[in-house]
């Protein structure tokens, strides 16, 4: 007999919620179409194709007739879809109800648009918990695939991967197949020969082994060089054709018709994984390198301690991005926020917006701003901004259906918003949805402008990341230049601009506003804006106590301030935060008092950051009613003395964020510019703008100063 082995041949693509539309254009031209394009004159081969729900949204409304070739395909018995969670969402990181709602929005879409339900689904990014067969099965799925990575973790050899396994929660079943690292990092970077001798050493005579290669679409045209590699050098068309020259013993085949071949090689448990990059990617950095040390010693060793070092090495857990970036939490805390608050609404109240709030908050789950990696992910602004736009308009209609008779109230919450273990505040009415936490220096960590859907604070720090040291140690290449052909997206390491080693500045905090600064008389813009200025007092990220009134919270905190002569005196601040109803403006009134038996001389700075998205466009500027600020763009670095008002504006999207001050303040202002790593290499990124009004206090013993500041979030396409 015959040494013979089935190919599974699957691409999963995506784009996410609110990419930029030429995005979507340019993946359709130099991806998505033109790999149908090839598969079309090789009917021989059965492929299995997943488009995510942005995805398949777009096509329907740009590009209908794709979703007809797809169906005729699929008609032809040489196409199978993939289902799966239609907006892409990390399935361990929202509610089981909306997972569940999810894959059977894309089942819908599947029956109605090609003509039969999926039989299997695609996990986003591969990110596996042991729970998840419950939700799979209840939806109606019966397989998925998953990396050989997460197999050999919960103990499998090499040799086992070759066809697929049962694993169950609660006795709801799932089949599950490996996809094999060894052609998802060679296919199509390597030469069509290496990956059809790599099926043929692991032919048997059996007739029960398959091959998995389920990888990204876009590296079939989009990923750096590969549309010139796979379709103007023809490697795709050559794959295709080889496949076809070697049916003898090499059989193209669906998940579906492997399944219908062979049986399940028997029950497995997997432990909580992802690929192997996005464990490394979960891991703080310093951590990261320890684990990039580990393993490019095991690779340069060519002994068999070596090998069995690199196959029980492994990463870090994908729920530790939401401790690593507190903004990455926020976003996901805001998705469960609202996905509880639809699902409290009353049946009473559940019409055709209760379902579009639903929609809504199902594209606010697409997981890419959830993370960070290789791919931009959470340091794409825009991807963040468009999460939390499809979140507060879901609310917003929740808060319309549960609200009907009334235009105007204000509610309150104290609960563990963030999931620390501390409580947060939150205060709301119909324009303004406002988070204090006390625990954080008693800041404002988001400010949300109903009307415009819009989220002021979302903003990101400047962190250390471990693919930093490349560019701190001069291994980074500019992009375009020298390069070599031939590697994989996580092998390459290039810079977008020279000299990004100068913005490699990390912050001490989150950034956001309200945080409470003591700083000598004589700090510049630049310190600040490189974070080692001195801070003299031990406000900034301090713990503050606070009280509730009707529409009115209290923030306090008695502590230090550093002086001249080395001592500490006793300071307290008390914050108050003031929302009224349809307000769309925060009162806020501080009251410094000198508590010690010295005299206390510094700078007082209360720190307001926003995000408008851009820091280097002429529509995105600085004002001011008190004089002409020369339409100061938002990534200046500057200082403006004795300012009673100052806004950041944006007339592309019609939003401003105003200041006042009460008495008239000293006004810093300096940008918040990350260097992160995305697939055309490293790039600066505009996270948002601090504003840091600044008062002298030079307080008596048992002294108090009083200070007004109102904090205005205007449409100003409405002159609101």
């Amino acid at each position: 007999m015959t040494a013979s082995i089935d190919l599974i041949f699957g691409c999963h693509s995506h784009q996410p919620t609110g990419n930029f539309p030429e995005v979507f254009r340019e993946a359709y031209e130099k991806a998505y179409r033109p790999f149908v394009d090839v598969l079309e004159q090789h009917p021989h081969m059965h492929v299995t194709l997943h488009y995510t729900g942005p995805l398949l949204d777009w096509f329907l409304e740009n590009e209908p007739d794709f979703i007809t070739r797809l169906r005729n395909l699929v008609q032809a018995g040489q196409v199978e879809i993939m289902g799966g969670a239609y907006y892409e969402p990390l399935l361990c990181a929202i509610p089981e109800r909306d997972g569940i709602q999810q894959i059977e929005r894309m089942n819908a879409f599947c029956e109605k648009h090609f003509g039969e339900p999926p039989a299997g689904m695609w996990l986003a990014e591969r990110v596996w918990e042991p729970h998840l067969p419950h939700i799979a099965r209840k939806a109606g799925m019966g397989y998925t695939a998953l990396d050989d990575t997460h197999f050999q973790y919960s103990g499998m050899e090499p040799e086992e991967l070759f066809g697929y396994y049962v694993t169950e929660n609660e006795g709801y079943t799932l089949n599950v197949f490996p996809i094999l690292k060894q052609l998802r990092y060679s296919i199509p970077f390597h030469q069509v020969g290496e990956s059809i001798e790599f099926l043929r050493r692991n032919a048997s005579e059996d007739e029960t082994r398959c091959a998995v290669i389920h990888d990204d679409g876009e590296k079939f045209g989009i990923w750096p060089e590969t549309y010139h590699s796979v379709y103007e050098e023809g490697w795709l068309h050559e794959f295709f054709q080889e496949v076809g020259h070697q049916q003898d013993w090499l059989h193209s085949v669906t998940y579906s018709e492997f399944m219908r071949k062979a049986s399940a090689r028997g029950r497995t448990y997997l432990t909580c994984a992802s690929y192997e990059e996005m464990m490394a990617w979960a891991l703080p950095a310093k951590t990261q390198r320890r684990l990039n040390a580990v393993t490019e010693w095991a690779k340069n060793r060519d002994d068999e301690f070596g090998r069995d070092v690199a196959f029980f090495t492994r990463g870090g857990f994908w729920r530790n991005f939401l401790a690593k970036y507190p903004e990455s939490n926020n976003i996901q805390k805001k998705m469960l926020f609202v996905s509880r608050k639809i699902r409290e609404v009353p049946r009473k109240h559940r019409d055709e917006r209760y379902e579009e709030a639903k929609r809504l908050l199902h594209e606010g789950q697409c997981n890419c701003a959830y993370w960070h990696g290789v791919f931009g992910g959470l340091y794409l602004n825009h991807l963040r901004t468009a999460l939390y736009e499809k979140l507060i308009r879901a609310e917003t209609i929740v808060d319309e259906l549960t609200n009907q008779t009334e235009n105007e109230w204000v509610r309150r919450h104290v609960k563990d918003f963030d999931a620390d273990g501390y409580d947060e505040i939150i205060l709301e009415n119909p324009r303004l949805w406002a988070g204090l936490s006390p625990r954080d220096g008693g800041t404002l960590f988001e400010l949300d402008l109903k009307p415009k859907a819009f989220n002021f604070l979302n903003t990101l720090a400047r962190r250390e990341e471990f693919y930093h040291d490349a560019v701190l140690q001069g291994q980074a290449q500019e992009a375009g230049k020298g390069e070599e052909s031939g590697h994989s997206i996580h092998e390459l390491v290039r810079v977008k601009e020279v000299g990004l080693e100068q913005y490699l500045v990390y912050d001490p905090y989150r950034r956001v506003s309200l945080r409470d600064h003591f700083i000598p008389a004589d700090t510049s813009p630049e310190a600040l804006w490189r974070a080692n200025h001195e801070e003299l007092g031990d406000f900034a990220a301090g713990v503050y106590s606070f009280e509730m009134g009707r529409r009115r919270v209290t923030l306090q905190r008695e502590g230090q301030v550093l002086a001249p002569n080395g001592r500490r005196h006793a300071v307290s601040v008390t914050k108050s935060v003031r929302l009224e109803k349809d307000a769309s403006g925060i009162a806020i009134r501080y009251d410094i008092g000198n508590v010690s038996n010295n005299s206390v001389a510094a700078l007082f700075g209360v720190e307001f950051a926003a995000n408008l998205l851009s820091g280097a466009t002429f529509d995105r500027y600085y004002w001011s009613e008190d004089r002409d600020l020369n339409h100061a763009k938002l990534a200046t670095l500057g200082c403006e003395a004795n300012l009673s008002h100052i806004a950041l504006r944006d007339d592309w999207q019609q939003l401003e964020m105003g200041l006042r001050f009460d008495p008239p303040a000293r006004v810093y202002q300096f940008p918040i510019e990350t260097v992160s790593q995305s697939e055309g290499g490293q790039e600066r990124i505009y996270q948002g703008s601090v504003v840091l009004p600044c008062w002298p206090l030079h307080e008596a013993p048992e002294h108090n100063t009083t200070i007004r500041i109102r904090l205005e979030a205007l449409d100003t396409g409405s002159h609101a």
